[in-house]
């Protein structure tokens, strides 16, 4: 289920960041001066010009500075119990290209989330390494995975004298947002995320649709 309900958010985010990208990336490729395919790697891929917005992007030596935040509607099972949440999410990050396409880099991570009478607040601090792929002249595809460690704090308003209770935990996190590069030194980028608890008590695992905003220098 969970697999299933991970593919539908990749299904489903991915049309919405094409529709937005599309005149772009039109406008991009009738224009055929200096077309040059930045990932002699992936000579499959269409050719990217080296000196467009998703072109340099993901340059040795650049660091990319970003914040995974916004309102998410995640489907969360926790102990085989399955509910809908609501999530505030502040998740700003440091990725560090130390050669061509890879990252490195890393996050802290604020996250409230609200269901039923509960509530539950998630401090997560971790490294995480990613991948960019250009896609044409102002998209990309820039996965990334993490791990982290998390602290957090359960709070149930339907018991007197409001039950609490903490968690500590590893978390894996994967990311795979598809980028729009409107201009230079400028991105973002919207898609599924997971985070899956590795250790702890109560395994949580959240499914969620996320937006990402960020620069470059």
């Amino acid at each position: 289920m969970l697999i299933r309900n991970f593919n539908f958010l990749l299904l489903s985010t991915v049309p919405a960041i094409l529709a937005l990208a599309l005149p772009a990336a039109a406008q991009d490729t009738d224009d055929d001066d200096d077309d040059v395919n930045v990932s002699t790697r992936e000579p499959a891929l269409p050719a990217v010009r080296s000196d467009s917005p998703s072109g340099r992007f993901g340059e040795k030596g650049q660091k990319a500075v970003s914040r995974d935040a916004g309102l998410s509607l995640s489907n969360t099972s926790i102990s085989g119990v399955d509910g809908s949440t609501t999530s505030l999410v502040l998740r700003p990050a440091v990725d560090w290209f130390f050669t061509d396409s890879i990252s490195l880099g890393g996050f802290v991570g604020v996250e409230y989330n609200s269901s039923q009478g509960s509530s539950s607040t998630v401090i997560s601090l971790g490294p995480r390494l990613g991948y960019n792929l250009p896609l044409s002249e102002r998209l990309s595809l820039w996965p990334k995975l993490g791990f982290s460690l998390a602290s957090t704090s359960f709070e149930d308003d339907s018991v007197a004298g409001d039950d609490e209770e903490s968690n500590t935990s590893v978390q894996l996190n994967l990311f795979a947002p598809l980028m729009f590069h409107p201009v230079q030194h400028f991105f973002l980028g919207l898609g599924p995320a997971l985070d899956q608890d590795l250790s702890g008590d109560a395994k949580a695992t959240t499914i969620a649709v996320r937006l990402t905003l960020g620069g470059w220098l």
